[in-house]
Order: C-alpha cells, then structure tokens, then sequence
C-alpha cells in the first residue's frame, strides 16, 4: 500500500473559470521513506497540491475536486482536515498563520498535546525538535519577537514534534539562511529515513540547489499537470526545468554549457560533491594539475556613485525583552548604489532596516543616524518625514496590503499626498509600467498570486518618490523567470532613477549577480563589508554568519587545489575558465 495515491485528480478554485484548473487530472503514488522534491514555477498548482494533503482544498479553501486521494490507504475526503492531523502535517508559505502560542516552547508543544501525547514524550519531542533547528535558546521567548527565518524554523518544529505520516513543507526554507536551510532539509532526510514517513517540499527555483541535495525524487508541476517525475539527476538535467521557469542548479548548468561545446561529459551533476568529483575526473584526463586563468576575464564596468545618502555611526538598539539586536553598527552608503544585506536569521538585518526607515529609533543616545538631508535622532524628526526619502518593503507582502484592487492599492499613497486626478493617472501607470502589473490592476488583492503581491508591495510605494528602497527578501517565493523580473525592475529603478537600492536576502546568487556590494551581518554586528567577490571569497568570516557562497562559488573553492580562484561569482565566468582548460 503506497503512502500518497492521486488517482486523476483535479482541483479548481471556486474564481477559476471552468477552463481553468489549479490541478489538472494528476495521478502519482509516492511511498514511505521518500524525500520528495516537488518544484514548479510560481502558480503551478505545488501550494494547492501541498493544502490537499490533509483536506484544506477544498474543506478551507473551497473549490470543486474530482478524482481521488488516498493517505495510508484512506480516502481523504472522507475526513474532516482535524482527523487527518494525525497522517499529515503541514508548513504552509507564511509561517505567521501557523504560530499562535506565547512562547516558542508552548508553540511546539501545542500539536502533539492537541494529539493526545503524553507529557513527558511531549517535553521530551519539543527538546529533540528545538535541538535539531537550533532553537533551545529561544525556548522561552515570544514567536513575535522572531525575525521572519526564526518563525519559519519554528513552524517547522511544530509539525515535526507531531511526528505525522506525512510532512508537506511549502517553500520552507526561503526566508532562512544557508546553514538554515541545510538544517531543515537535514531534519526532513532524518525523519524519512527512519523509513516509516514521507516528506514532501516545494520549490520554485531559488533554492533549487539545496533541495538537489536532499531529495531522492522529484515531480515537475506546470499549469496544475505533471509534466515529468523522477531522480534528481534525471529531471533536472533537462531543458523542461528551464522552459517552465525553475532552472537548474548552477553545478548543472556549468555541465551542460560544457557539454554543448564539446567536452566529453558522461553525466550531467546536480550537486555540489558530484560536481567537483566530475571535474577533478576531467583535469585529470586531460593530464592537467594546475589551471590557467583566462587573461582577459569579463570585468564588471566600475560605477560611479553620488553622495551619501545613508549615515549610521555606533548603532545599538535593544528591545524591550532584552535583546541586544544591534551592537554599534556604523556604514555610509551613496546614493545609486544597490546593496545586500545578508547574514543569519536573528542577526539584525531587518532591525537595521527599520531603523533607515524610521520605524525603529536607536536606544543609545550617541548613535549617529542620517537618511538624506534628515537628522533621524531629531527629536523633530516625524516618521512622514523619514518614509517620503526611505521607504521599506516588508517580507510578507500581506503586511503592508490592504486595499481591495491593485490600482487601489497603488492609488492609496497618491491620495495621500493630495495629487490632482492627473498626477494620481501618471503616478499609478508609472509604478505599473515598472512591474507589469497593468494587466492585473482591476483583480482583487486576496487572490493575488504571491508574485504579483510581492510586485504590487513595492509599487505601492513609487508614486511617494523615496530615494531609498529597502526590501525586505524580494526573490522570496518567486521563480527563476519571477526573479528576473523583480531584479531586472530594480536596476531599472536604480539605473534610470537613480534610485538606491537595498536589498535584504538570503539567496546568495541575488547579491552575486546584482548587488555592487555586500554587507554581512552576525549577531548584530557587520563582520564583512565589500563587493561580492571580496566578500565571498572569505569563507572562514561567512560561517561565522551561517552562510555558504553560491553554489559555483563553492565549486571553485573546493577545487583550490587546482588553483580555481575562490570568487567565482557566475556560471559563465566557471563554463570560461574550464573551456580555456580543457581547450574548448
């Protein structure tokens, strides 16, 4: 008997039109002891096929379902979602809709006690699971007072101490760090190879390197159909990956650009360790024991900045809990220039962010804080003043959404501001034309697609003209196409307005290929301050803040040895340099 069984199921949304199906006709088993990758681009139909594991489509979230599901055998429609809380556990994409208790402790525990576990199993789960994630020292604080990372690990934790036949994990591991993620992911593996459970785990492409890694199986979803199933080095080595808009991971890209210009390659890696062992295999073929580096290499045009536009000296800020977030940072960034801010969950980076916006005030009266020509520890200084230079785009799109249409949403600041019907037209348009939302503007924000609200939460904040933007993970969620997208609209935003730009994320391939510089943050401190390849050619600091380079990076530094410079920042400049090598 198989563990998951979809028997030519379909699901559709009661605002779908019949033509339209979020699945579509899908059959597929999976069995115990699996680990499952389930990827797709965004609005494939992962997160609906994810929340009819346990009955939320269509219980919840109503719709109209033909076909069937069995978990364990069992019809699921046959059960309320409570009932099947003892087979299938759920981390749904936003883990604040998943945490509800006053403490951490309390939060893991309420699952299994809701279950009916014993006592003493209970304290005995929550210490394994708090251990496993590295949350013990948060054991006893408020999940309010998590950073948006530590609230996912969290609802994690939940689901795991209730120790279900089936764990489904939406986009898990997008808004934690590195060493994060591998955390997770390592607790997932664990869990399924006890070999009496199923772990199942969407992806859209922006971590598509870390869930290679892990999984032994992957169903590829496109438009509500499965489009293709199988081994990780079979499914992801094909241009359907690519086509559909998840990619690939870099290590395979870097093979099949090989492969295409001639080199004899057997297999197409998709991870890390196989990669390395294939092109120590292909140096050594080819007699080679030190390489050449490429004598004219593509260097990036240095740019040019303006003036300062932000100037932090001897930061601190403590909350009211006693946490001690920001421990005398100092910066200066110009205007123009497009900065990461990256590190690890609860390391300050969204506390500095607030504070550039006026959201938050420095607790030491000696800081130093200028956003622009604003003094921001004037006691003068009023947040409408701040917010009109700097503005800040939060993590959850949802929390900063609440008109009932997007022209409505993006009309909100215009009104505001008392603009003429004229302006507010002109104003609108513009922010659209930015983001493509045009097409979207009369759909009602509810039902947006967690792109376009991603979209939609920064272009609510163009008609105000800030010269500063800081968004909070931009890429979270989106696809490769809809990271493309969302970066190509930024550098539009920086190089045509001049706006400067500050991102905060932990996808290291965003900061590698967009950012002119990197700013590390650990445990409230900035620990390294530098371009990207600067930056990431120091891993030994980088671990200090749970963070590994991007995978072609990696791969360059574990071939040292070869001498493979360890600031490899894209595929393109690796495919160059094993080209010239290996006499492409």
């Amino acid at each position: 008997m198989k563990t998951i069984k979809y028997e030519d199921f379909s699901f559709r949304y009661l605002h779908q039109k019949k033509s339209e199906k979020a699945l579509d006709n899908i059959s597929f088993e999976l069995d115990k002891g699996m680990v499952v990758g389930l990827i797709g681009k965004a609005g494939a139909g992962k997160s609906t096929l994810v929340k009819t594991l346990n009955g939320l489509c269509p219980q919840v979230d109503i719709g109209y379902k033909d076909g069937s599901l069995f978990i364990e055998g069992d019809k699921v429609s046959d059960f309320e979602v409570n009932e099947m809380a003892t087979k299938v556990g759920i981390v749904l994409q936003n883990p604040e809709v998943q945490i509800f208790s006053l403490t951490v402790h309390d939060d893991v525990a309420f699952g299994p006690s809701n279950l009916g576990v014993p006592a003493d199993e209970i304290l005995k789960r929550v210490e394994r699971v708090l251990d496993a994630l590295e949350l013990t020292e948060f054991g006893h604080r408020s999940p309010n007072n998590l950073s948006g990372g530590e609230q996912q690990l969290l609802a994690i934790a939940g689901i795991l101490a209730m120790e279900p036949k089936v764990l489904a994990f939406d986009e898990p591991i997008s808004m934690l760090d590195p060493i994060g993620k591998e955390q997770v992911l390592n607790a997932m593996f664990s869990v399924a190879e006890k070999g009496d459970t199923i772990s199942i785990i969407t992806e859209s492409g922006a971590d598509i390197e870390a869930v290679a890694e892990f999984v032994d199986y992957i169903i590829v979803l496109d438009h509500g159909k499965v489009v293709a199933s199988g081994k990780p080095s079979e499914v992801l080595q094909s241009d359907l990956v690519e086509e559909i808009g998840v990619g690939r991971p870099q290590i395979s890209e870097i093979f099949i650009s090989l492969k295409q210009g001639g080199t004899a390659v057997k297999e197409i890696p998709v991870t890390l360790t196989k990669g390395v062992e294939s092109i120590k295999n292909l140096l050594e073929k080819s007699k080679i024991k030190t390489i050449s580096l490429p004598k004219n290499g593509k260097k990036k045009a240095k740019r040019e900045f303006g003036k300062t536009v932000i100037e932090i000296d001897n930061l601190h800020h403590v909350y009211k809990n006693g946490v001690h977030a920001l421990k005398g940072v100092s910066l200066k960034i110009p205007q123009g220039q497009m900065v990461g801010i990256i590190g690890q969950n609860g390391s300050g980076k969204s506390t500095l962010a607030k504070h550039v916006v006026g959201l938050l005030k420095p607790t030491n009266k000696d800081a130093v804080l200028r956003v622009g020509d604003i003094d921001c520890m004037d006691r003068k200084t009023k947040l409408e003043d701040i917010i009109k230079v700097s503005n800040y785009i939060f993590q959850n799109p949802d929390d900063q959404l609440f008109a009932e249409t997007v022209k409505g949403e993006i009309e909100f600041a215009p009104r505001m501001l008392e603009m003429t019907p004229e302006e507010m037209e002109e104003e609108v348009k513009h922010a659209m034309d930015i983001f493509g939302l045009w097409e979207s503007r009369n759909r009602y924000v509810y039902g947006l697609e967690e792109d376009l609200k991603t979209y939609l939460a920064i272009a609510c904040v163009l008609p105000m003209h800030p010269e500063i933007l800081l968004i909070d993970e931009p890429t979270t969620g989106l696809d490769t196409q809809g990271e493309r997208l969302m970066m190509e609209s930024l550098h539009r935003l920086n190089d045509e307005y001049g706006k400067t730009i500050i991102i905060i994320t932990h996808n290291m391939k965003t900061v590698a290929n967009h950012c002119d510089r990197a700013i590390v943050l650990s445990k409230g401190k900035i620990i390294l301050d530098g371009t990207p390849q600067d930056v990431y050619s120091q891993t030994e600091k980088l671990l200090e803040a749970d963070i590994y380079p991007p995978q072609v990076t990696r791969l360059g530094q574990a071939l040292r040895e070869y001498g493979f410079p360890d600031n490899v920042l894209t595929v393109d400049d690796m495919v160059e340099i094993l080209k010239q090598n290996l006499k492409q």
